[in-house]
């Protein structure tokens, strides 16, 4: 997680929501997504989308969801990022 988003106006079902942007570990791209567990700037997550993070939140409007704190993972490898690249 890279830190807090702070909105002018949302739907109600968010009001009460925390929302942060997240980079993809290995790639340039960012989300907003909603903080279901008060992570920390620098915190590596995991993050639920599409249908997987309204079940999570229960509001159909979320298209991601913090759902995990993840405390260590493996780095892909020179070969996985390659064929990730290839795609």
């Amino acid at each position: 997680m890279i830190g807090r988003v702070w909105s002018d106006r949302q739907l109600p079902g968010l009001a009460t929501r925390r929302l942060v942007l997240v980079r993809t570990i290995g790639a340039d791209a960012i989300t907003v997504a909603v903080d279901l567990l008060d992570a920390s700037p620098g915190a590596t997550v995991l993050v639920n989308t599409d249908e997987a993070a309204a079940a999570a939140t229960g509001e159909a409007t979320v298209d991601a969801a913090v759902v995990a704190l993840v405390s260590d993972y493996d780095e892909p490898s020179d070969q996985l990022t390659k064929e990730r690249a290839d795609r």
